[in-house]
């Protein structure tokens, strides 16, 4: 469908095709930011702004519990959480918020393992930001970097955290971590413990489906995450208005989007669809209706631009014929 994607301009689209599904990085981009929606109920950011913004107040720790399956849009909230944290810390001018971001690929069951790497990780971008490593933390480094096989108390390790957080403090900087698909809740537990008393955000992902690299999360375990404080945020599919909404909102070439609102909502109201594999049909969509277009005339005059029911309903069900539904 290349000939699609080099007819953009014909929709008014001057940065090609706004339904293109990838993370989103508030942190870096502030056009990232705005494309975050909450689609009246998807996500409430009122809610986790003010989550972040009370923590930053007390100078303390906030956490966050994201869970929902693939392509629900865990890393891009992640992102925006930690965004969210470091607007609230702003009040003091120049502020700097130092990340750590361990992958899913990178996720294993060794909870240790992985908040010492954390550790360690912001030890190795200390120099960058200017910030002396303290004498007194130059021993537990070092213990830390020795030795893999003796695993040091989980409130020594705290002490190293605050330690850390005091240091960064000093140049007028805090840490956040997202740690990605987190496979097992001794990591949830561990890390909670070890960043308490750091006045840092650390964001959880999880996936939501039962199997055995994604941590399985109890009633219990939920209530106890939210009882000390916490937020746990589950991301659902969406609802056929939100989808229509969805198409709207993200849609920035000439007005008003190609997309039939009546018919976005029939197309997708017959199963469950994540955000991800709504942009993945949208995009899809938009690229053939360009490709299968002969003309030269713009839309909106050019009503063979636009995207009906009818015409969303034969490219769904074309692509999942010969390629199969979007995975989650």
């Amino acid at each position: 469908m290349t000939g699609g994607r080099d007819r953009y301009d014909l929709y008014g689209l001057l940065a090609g095709n706004p339904y293109v599904n990838r993370p989103l990085d508030a942190l870096s981009s502030a056009s990232d930011r705005s494309l975050l929606l909450e689609l009246g109920g998807f996500v409430e950011l009122a809610v986790i702004q003010a989550a972040a913004e009370r923590a930053a107040a007390r100078e303390a720790s906030a956490f966050f519990l994201i869970t929902g399956k693939g392509n629900s849009g865990r890393t891009s909230l992640a992102n925006h959480v930690m965004h969210l944290y470091r607007q609230a810390c702003t009040r003091k001018p120049g502020y700097v918020l130092v990340t750590h971001c361990a992958d899913q690929d990178e996720m294993t069951h060794d909870a240790y393992g992985l908040v010492r790497s954390t550790l360690l990780s912001l030890r190795n971008q200390m120099p960058a930001h200017g910030i002396q490593i303290p004498d007194d933390l130059r021993p537990a480094f070092a213990e830390l970097s020795r030795d893999r096989n003796t695993q040091m108390n989980e409130y020594d390790l705290q002490d190293i955290a605050r330690h850390i957080a005091t240091a960064f403090s000093t140049r007028n900087a805090g840490f956040g971590i997202r740690y990605e698909g987190v496979p097992a809740k001794d990591l949830i537990m561990l890390a909670t413990t070890v960043f308490e008393t750091s006045a840092a955000v650390v964001v959880f992902t999880v996936d939501s489906y039962r199997h055995a690299n994604a941590a399985q999360l109890t009633p219990a375990d939920r209530q106890r995450f939210s009882r000390r404080g916490h937020l746990v945020v589950d991301l659902s599919t969406l609802t056929p208005d939100q989808i229509a909404a969805l198409a709207d909102a993200r849609w920035n070439g000439a007005s008003p989007t190609p997309f039939d609102p009546q018919g976005v909502r029939t197309t997708f109201g017959a199963q469950p669809y994540t955000i991800g594999q709504v942009l993945h049909y949208l995009e899809m969509m938009l690229d053939f209706r360009l490709s299968e277009y002969d003309g030269e005339e713009p839309w909106p005059q050019a009503k063979d631009l636009r995207i009906d029911g009818p015409y969303m309903q034969t490219k769904m069900w074309q692509r999942e014929r010969w390629l199969g539904a979007v995975n989650v």
